[in-house]
């Protein structure tokens, strides 16, 4: 049901994907300005005993120091490119903008490029 609706109205699904992509970097760059950037934060992840919240913020700078972002990013938008679903589309677009957020900007901004072009042509052909 939901799919057809979708399909007669491409346009809803495009807004969901931009509002996905908003939230994604609206909570990341949330999630950044409170837990990764302090360096009280860096403290008391370095110490003994570190609280369960150091957990996604190790996970956060290990994927930031290996390029993972950009490599996710890159990864979907590649996959864009063979197979052109909408949402893989929106997943390179908002795994590009969290790559960019998180210093992975080179081949974040790959990964969003070709997701983003992926998006518009799939949209130009439905006209």
């Amino acid at each position: 049901m939901m799919l057809q609706f979708h399909q007669k109205h491409p346009i809803i699904g495009d807004v969901m994907g931009l509002a996905l992509v908003g939230v994604t970097l609206a909570l990341m760059m949330e999630f950044r300005a409170v837990y990764v950037e302090p360096r009280e934060w860096g403290a008391i992840c370095v110490g003994v005993d570190p609280p369960l919240s150091c957990i996604p913020r190790n996970i956060t700078l290990w994927l930031q120091g290996w390029y993972g972002w950009g490599a996710a990013a890159l990864y979907a938008g590649l996959l864009t490119l063979i197979r052109s679903p909408s949402g893989v589309s929106v997943a390179a677009v908002s795994l590009g903008t969290l790559a960019i957020v998180n210093q992975n900007a080179t081949w974040g901004v790959l990964g969003m490029l070709l997701g983003a072009w992926s998006w518009l042509r799939r949209d130009f052909r439905r006209f």
